[in-house]
């Protein structure tokens, strides 16, 4: 498949360009910070560093601003601290929430059935999980034993009991941890549940036959999915495996041709594809490779354009872009569509940042220390990117509302320097 560039849609202010028909993306620019009465300051790309980016003690904020610059002109503070939020400004509040304890993997779900999102994280020897008050702010952390690094993460209720449970990848162990919530806060000991060679990416959802989840195991070493089916009391059965690829990372779940029953989508780093694969006959026996860009790292599957077909999105690590690709309601993903974003995104996640109602894309752009947010026109189309500090080393993320307001939160965990996880919230 061919891969063509487009350039670019603006929508800040109430002006929107076109350029040769395509609304897309080109060069993002890199967006300072603000921190109590110091205005933001962005710079270019002429020879200006950005300003630095040491992570706050946990728990204090930043004010993050959003500014836009052309032709090397400096930009000037977008206003987000005074309070208003301009028509195209898109303002959040950075929060660290954990700091020094490197972070690989993350989500969001409800634990204690209280109505707050919870968030989950995967660190090198446990996972943690941190209480939402509902408001933003969240308790002291919850350790779980893994027995090793956890490199994917995934939460949901297992057991019926309306409580979210974790299920955590160890791939040093070639196996998967289960925790089931207890209801009040605190989870039962691990269960382990063997996978292919070293467990990655995972994903939940009901494949059909029983009204319980079950789980789906993206194995790196081995080239291939684990199925494991819920048995709806909060446990597996022995896994089924499929031929996925030659090194999947990442796994997402959908119905993308509209029989009703959830098909599968995976990021094949070493053949630049994402990989298809349909459920039929009860199994998923016919993959299908796409090419996108070079080394894919994660997939998110959503309707981005409002046809009430499931569309993919895959951050491209190798050459620093994003594929889009247009799902035809009938199984088949078309169109692909590149936005460049920053340097060496690893992870995407989709949400309404700015309130209007239209999916918008994050993506950790791991090579930069930033957070980028693209805002979606609802047809398919991105304004250019923004971009936001972080902790250093961002790779995963997560989205949801965890303050209440109705509108979609970020949090990122990062692998760098003293690692940890940035809370920003949407001030929309």
């Amino acid at each position: 498949m061919q891969r063509v560039r487009y350039s670019c849609l603006w929508l800040f202010g109430a002006a929107t360009l076109l350029v040769d028909g395509c609304r897309c993306n080109d060069e993002p620019p890199i967006i300072g910070v603000e921190t109590g009465s110091e205005s933001s300051e962005d710079t270019t790309e002429s020879g200006i560093n950005p300003p630095d980016m040491d992570p706050t003690e946990s728990g204090e904020t930043e004010t993050e601003t959003e500014t836009e610059t052309e032709s090397g002109e400096t930009g000037v503070d977008s206003g987000c601290d005074d309070g208003i939020v301009d028509p195209g400004e898109l303002c959040f509040e950075r929060i660290n929430l954990v700091l020094g304890q490197s972070s690989g993997a993350i989500a969001l779900a409800d634990a204690n059935a209280d109505g707050a999102l919870d968030v989950f994280v995967g660190q090198l020897d446990r996972a943690i999980v941190l209480l939402g008050n509902g408001d933003g702010s969240f308790a002291s952390p919850v350790e779980l034993a893994s027995a090793g690094g956890v490199l994917g993460i995934v939460a949901g209720d297992l057991n019926g009991d309306q409580n979210a449970d974790v299920v955590a990848s160890v791939a040093e162990q070639d196996h998967v941890v289960v925790f089931l919530s207890q209801g009040d806060g605190s989870f039962g000991a691990g269960q382990i549940h063997v996978t292919g060679a070293a467990p990655r990416g995972l994903a939940l959802a009901n494949l059909g036959g029983s009204p319980a989840l079950d789980l789906v195991v993206a194995n790196e070493d081995s080239g291939d999915l684990s199925v494991l089916l819920g048995d709806g009391v909060g446990s597996f059965g022995m896994a089924t495996h499929y031929p996925a690829g030659s090194v999947p990372l990442a796994v997402a779940a959908a119905d993308l041709d509209g029989d009703t029953l959830i098909d599968l989508v995976l990021a094949d780093v070493a053949s630049d594809t994402a990989v298809s694969m349909l459920q039929a006959g009860g199994g998923f026996p016919s993959p299908i490779a796409y090419g996108v860009g070079s080394e894919p790292r994660a997939v998110a599957l959503a309707d981005l354009d409002g046809d009430d077909a499931i569309d993919l999105v895959v951050p491209n690590q190798g050459s620093d872009d994003l594929s889009v690709l247009f799902g035809d309601g009938l199984g088949d993903l078309v169109g692909e569509q590149v936005l460049l974003v920053g340097a060496t995104p690893r992870d995407v996640a989709l949400g309404d940042y700015d309130g209007d109602g239209v999916l918008d894309i994050a993506v950790a752009n791991r090579g930069e220390d930033r957070l980028g947010i693209l805002i979606g026109v609802g047809d398919g189309s991105f304004a250019k990117q923004v971009s936001y500090g972080v902790i250093a080393g961002p790779i995963a993320l997560a989205a949801g509302d965890v303050d209440g307001d109705g509108v979609d939160d970020v949090l990122v965990a990062s692998s760098g320097p003293g690692g940890g996880v940035t809370l920003l919230l949407s001030n929309h």
